[in-house]
């Protein structure tokens, strides 16, 4: 055997180490948990009753980070974990009150971003809107690839 040898003494100086770091790195993945639920109960409290698709909920995570940035979803998770995931409901101060209002905006619509007007409506077929309505699904749903009705003009009945 050629190289450099472990010696009891580094071993046992590195798994104590390690030993010392486990509940800190424990604490960080319960934190992390804990960060999850409050926001899957937060977007639950805006949705309502309606189940919300898993797809829908991932990309409403991915796109209000990078709408809004990692400390503003921190700051949601860290005041309504406080307060009350049903205080969502309430007028709130400062920018919460925008971001809680694009979340609903959101999830509703299918829209990439409510608050630009030319934003993709990438999430449309997932949108809480449809399900909320007892007459209707999402245009293509109902007619395979193409919008069906939904490709002609508006007409009066």
């Amino acid at each position: 055997m050629t190289g450099p040898r472990l010696s009891r003494r580094a071993f046992l100086i590195g798994s104590c180490s390690a030993m010392a770091l486990a509940p800190v790195a424990q604490a960080a993945r319960l934190g992390s948990a804990y960060d999850d639920t409050v926001w899957e109960g937060l977007v639950s409290a805006i949705a309502g009753p309606v189940k919300t698709p898993q797809i829908l909920r991932d990309a409403l995570k991915r796109d209000f980070t990078k709408t809004f940035g990692v400390p503003a979803r921190q700051d949601l998770v860290t005041h309504f974990g406080r307060a009350g995931i049903a205080t969502v409901l309430d007028a709130q101060e400062g920018d919460r009150e925008e971001q809680v209002r694009w979340i609903a905006a959101y999830l509703f619509t299918g829209s990439a971003d409510p608050a630009d007007k030319d934003a993709p409506m990438i999430n449309y077929p997932y949108a809480l809107g449809w399900k909320s309505l007892s007459f209707a699904k999402a245009p293509g749903l109902c007619s395979g690839p193409e919008f069906g009705y939904w490709l002609n003009p508006w007409e009066a009945a």
